[in-house]
This record gives structure tokens, sequence and C-alpha cells, in this order.
């Protein structure tokens, strides 16, 4: 081979060369560029978890959980914290904290077995006591002012009483015979109606065989019935026939300066608005006639009742309102649940 063609098939290993090694930097700095963006991808998204994570709270000792005012705790706090970082509304008292988010509704049939017909077993289980002073079984009028749960015994209470009566009052005063029946009935067919608008629905009795102490009664506005904790209701509905001999449908209003816990300072005003729309709408559905309201201010519920309360007195069982109270019990519970409804949109 002669000189002049050597030096060209040098100059053609050099560039081949030359290229292989360009090539081979090439692959491996790609595969490094291809590393580090996989990298950085993985970095990004494991930040993105975390951001997505529900944020968590140390346990509260007890100490901590403490009423703050209005009625919430520490706890039902922290429970709105969270539900602010996941951007949820509506974890507040009138939620179900068991039910979904249900709105949760107590309706309270009026009256039950007769106290001549329960054994002091079955009186001390519905929440009734025996005053030795008085001579008779029964329960007080008021709590505490500023408390829940907390009987007054005769002092420290609003003393909101029928005139010339004190703050004790006899179990045996409620006994009725036909009224309980009607009652039950109407809160029934209410129940059926709400719940299939949606409401979770806590019934204070379900049978004539109940008679609950008003005590017991409003522990329905509370989850499990624990009263240290705070009502998570939205309304409660005591559902009555009236007697006397008089015609039409009616509420009993509040209008007294009430002091148990959990009351807003709307209370009065909210619970006179619930019973006007429910009894608008009862007198619509039955022909019943629409009374002004009952002006009887210091009724036990009103003293004990730590939600918004329509006490309802609907038709006279002891008048010709009996034949409509006795074949319309489910257009009265449809309107019963549409006032209720109504009002709680409204509110």
């Amino acid at each position: 081979m002669s000189d002049k063609r050597l030096k060209v098939c040098l100059r053609g290993a050099a560039v081949f060369l030359a290229v292989s090694i360009v090539f081979c930097i090439a692959v491996i700095c790609g595969v490094n560029i291809q590393k580090s963006n996989m990298e950085k991808q993985r970095l990004d998204t494991e930040t993105k978890l975390a951001e997505m994570q529900m944020p968590t709270f140390a346990p509260q000792s007890t100490e901590e959980v403490k009423n703050d005012g209005d009625g919430a705790t520490g706890e039902s706090n922290a429970v709105k914290t969270a539900a602010d970082a996941l951007g949820i509304d509506d974890v507040t008292v009138g939620q179900s904290q068991s039910g979904a988010g249900k709105k949760v509704i107590v309706l309270d049939a009026g009256h039950g077995k007769s106290s001549s017909e329960m054994t002091s077993d079955e009186k001390t289980a519905e929440g009734y006591e025996y005053n030795e002073s008085k001579g008779n079984w029964g329960e007080w009028r008021h709590y505490k002012n500023g408390t829940f749960g907390e009987n007054c015994h005769g002092s420290g209470c609003t003393g909101l009483s029928p005139e010339n009566a004190s703050c004790w009052y006899s179990m045996g005063n409620a006994d009725r015979d036909t009224e309980p029946q009607i009652n039950l009935d109407n809160a029934l067919a209410a129940q059926k109606y709400l719940e299939q608008m949606g409401y979770e629905v806590r019934m204070t009795r379900t049978s004539n065989e109940q008679n609950p102490s008003m005590d017991k009664r409003v522990s329905y506005c509370f989850p499990n019935n624990d009263t240290t904790s705070a009502p998570d209701a939205a309304a409660y509905v005591c559902i009555h026939s009236n007697a006397g001999g008089g015609r039409g449908t009616s509420y009993i209003a509040l209008g007294a300066d009430y002091e148990q816990k959990f009351i807003g300072s709307d209370f009065v005003e909210k619970s006179n608005e619930m019973g006007n729309i429910i009894n608008q709408k009862v007198a619509a559905a039955t022909g019943l006639s629409q009374n002004s309201p009952i002006n009887t201010p210091y009724l036990i519920l009103f003293n004990k009742c730590p939600v918004p309360i329509a006490y309802m007195e609907i038709g006279f069982y002891d008048s010709s309102d009996l034949s409509i109270l006795q074949s319309s019990g489910d257009e009265i519970g449809k309107a019963i649940a549409e006032g209720i409804d109504e009002f709680l949109k409204n509110n």
C-alpha cells in the first residue's frame, strides 16, 4: 500500500473513532438526563400526595375538651378544622354525627302511658323521681340557669311556672286518655314523610306503653342521648291535641327569657316561626281553622329544650274535630313534615 493510501485509511479510522466516542457520550448523557427527569417527576408526585393527606390531630386530654361558650367543644372544633381543610361546610349543630350529614329532627308525641298504670321502676327508668315532700312522682320544671341537665330543685332557675305553682311538676297532671294515640299517629306519619325527604328522625316514644319525662324527651336532641355533648338536632317538634271543647289548630308560643344552656339569642323567634309555619300547613291540609298562638310561655319543654322547638296543639280531641284527627293522621303528618322542611330551608 502506498503512503498516500495509508494516510487516507488512517484519517478514516480516526474519524470513525471520534464519531463513536461522541455517540457513546451522547447516549450516556441522555440516560442520565432521563434518570434526572424521572427522579424529579417522582419527587413531584410524592409532594402532591403528601399535600392531599387529611390533617391529623394529636389526641385531646379531657381538660382540652371544654365548652367554648356557644355549645361547641374543643373536639368539635377539631372536626371543624379538619372539615375546613377538606372543603366541607356542614359540620354544625343540626347535623347528625352518625347519619351521613343528615339533619336531625326530634319528634315528640305528647303524653303516653298513664302514670297510674306505671310501676315505680318504670317511672324511674323514664326519668321521673319521687318527691318525698310533695308525696308524688314528677320532675322539676327548670334547669339551673346556664346549665343543661342540672335540675333546679326550686332555686337558681327562671322560676317560670303557672300562677301560684312551684318548680315541681307532678306527672299525674299529664295523664290523658284519647290524646296519646292521636299524638302518636300524627308523629309516626310525620316521621315517614321526613325520612322520605332525607332527614334523620328521632322519636321520643313509639308506643303508648311509654311515657318519658321531659328530661328524657329532650335528651334525643343529643347524639346517643348524651347530654354531656353538644346537641346535634336541628329542630324539636312536640305534637299534641287540645281539649276544652273548641275547634281548630294552633301552637303554643314562647315568650320569656329562657336560661338553659345551648340556646341561641334567637331561640324564641325561631321556635315561634317554626310553630307558625307548621300550623299554617296543618290548617291548609285538614280544613281545621287556623287559630292564634296560645300564650303559655312557662311550659317545661320551653325551659329545657336546647334547640328551636315547635309545640303544636292540633285540633280538639274532645270536640267535633275528633273525626278529622282520627281520619286525617297521614295528611297531618305530611303537613308537619312540610312545615319543618320549609322552616329549615328558610334558616
